[in-house]
């Protein structure tokens, strides 16, 4: 994945009209904004477990980055989650951290 995002950036940066266009600060925004809901969801894998975290970092993402309803957001965080749990967990039996839920 490096040495892609390296040809990638070479490449872009070899282009003549890539260097006169301004930055996005509204979508560099955006992207720390969602690494940031990545680093604080993997933060509270530990103390509410897998399960809570990732829902709540699913719902989020589709609530506020994507801008959906709130009934969307939960049923897509409800959804996603019973999906990777489903298929680590009990599929491939790959143990993911539990909170004090037991989940």
């Amino acid at each position: 994945m490096v040495a892609l995002a390296a040809v990638l950036v070479v490449s872009h940066l070899r282009r003549r009209s890539s260097l006169r266009t301004t930055i996005a600060w509204d979508r560099v925004g955006r992207a720390l904004s969602a690494w940031l809901a990545l680093v604080v969801s993997i933060a509270l894998f530990k103390p509410l477990g897998f399960v809570i975290g990732f829902a709540l970092l699913t719902y989020f993402l589709v609530a506020v980055m994507y801008r959906r309803p709130l009934k969307v957001a939960a049923i897509v965080a409800l959804a996603s989650t019973a999906a990777f749990y489903l298929v680590f967990s009990l599929g491939l039996g790959v143990p993911l951290p539990t909170g004090p839920l037991g989940f």
